[in-house]
């Protein structure tokens, strides 16, 4: 089998980063919706994972924020080792984690390291700006309009907009991951790594753990449970009113990338589908993510957004 074609600046790379010592088992792995190159590889039997991001003219200091996170991320452990990162071309070289994606668990070993992996990356070195989330959705809105001749559902884009207003005042801004997605949150033998950097930057901690409870922790006993696994005590009426908002932000962020992926295949599910329960489309997603179309994922992302913002927009507000 003959080794798949690389980028210039990826073969270059490798060469100097491993003089002379050969690189085997070259194998591209998925990107995902970033679109990055990514190789992984082996030298002197140890495995690595090259990634090549695509540079965004609209974003010119998109990958030298990327990489100043991940540098963080690798030096606080939480993160794959970073062994090399080089802001004008767009490649990093990582260690390759032999690592499992987290899916729904009602471990609390796992869950207590969840918990102190994401506070050893908050309370770490703070993390540069990122553009913020209306900056993120209303871009999505447009590559859209773009794709599939239609923009994120206008409710989306305004209930996001009320929801930041509500959160604003009263969340810190930590060095946050601000994709936890299962795919990003790589379990071992004995640790949990935070992969792919895309979107980090200065954030709401609470965001984070609002996008882990979606996929991983579906249950609202085991979101409280996570909650006061990363708070290390019981959670105060303050606390959960921000999990109730973030919970909202982390639903909508979701549905507008799903939006995304169901109009980069063409547009989203016929209009006249009746949006499922959350649960049983991320179960079938989970399972098969062929079969689900991204559409039919934003549907219900959407009604459930429409269910927290409600009750989140129209309660007590949240005391500063």
């Amino acid at each position: 089998m003959s080794a798949p074609e690389m980028h210039p600046d990826l073969t270059a790379t490798l060469a100097a980063a491993f003089p002379g010592r050969p690189v085997e088992d070259v194998t591209p792995l998925s990107g995902g919706f970033s679109g990055a190159a990514l190789l992984a590889f082996v030298v002197d039997g140890a495995p690595y994972v090259a990634k090549r991001f695509p540079l965004d003219p609209s974003d010119p200091e998109r990958v030298a924020r990327e990489i100043a996170c991940m540098r963080v991320a690798s030096e606080r452990g939480v993160a794959p080792r970073l062994h090399h990162a080089d802001a004008r071309t767009g490649v990093t070289i990582m260690d390759r984690i032999a690592g499992t994606p987290l899916r729904p668990t009602g471990d609390p070993t796992l869950l207590e390291r969840v918990a102190t992996t994401l506070r050893r990356l908050h309370d770490g070195p703070p993390f540069p700006r990122s553009p913020s989330r209306m900056d993120f959705l209303r871009s999505l809105d447009a590559q859209c309009a773009a794709l599939a001749g239609v923009g994120l559902p206008a409710e989306l884009v305004r209930t996001v907009d009320e929801l930041e207003r509500v959160s604003a005042p009263h969340a810190h801004a930590a060095p946050c991951h601000r994709d936890l997605n299962p795919n990003n949150v790589l379990v071992t033998a004995d640790r949990v790594y935070l992969v792919d950097w895309t979107t980090a930057g200065a954030g709401d901690p609470f965001v984070d753990l609002a996008q882990l409870g979606i996929f991983a922790y579906p249950r609202p006993e085991q979101r409280e449970a996570l909650l006061e696994a990363y708070l290390g005590r019981l959670a105060g009426d303050d606390e959960r009113a921000r999990s109730r908002v973030a919970r909202a932000i982390a639903l909508a962020f979701y549905a507008a990338g799903f939006f995304f992926g169901g109009a980069r295949l063409g547009g989203p599910p016929p209009a006249d589908e009746e949006p499922r329960p959350l649960a049983e489309v991320l179960a079938a997603f989970g399972a098969a993510p062929e079969r689900t179309h991204p559409g039919t994922v934003a549907a219900a992302l959407l009604r459930e957004v429409r269910r927290e913002a409600q009750d989140v927009l129209r309660g007590r507000p949240l005391r500063p």
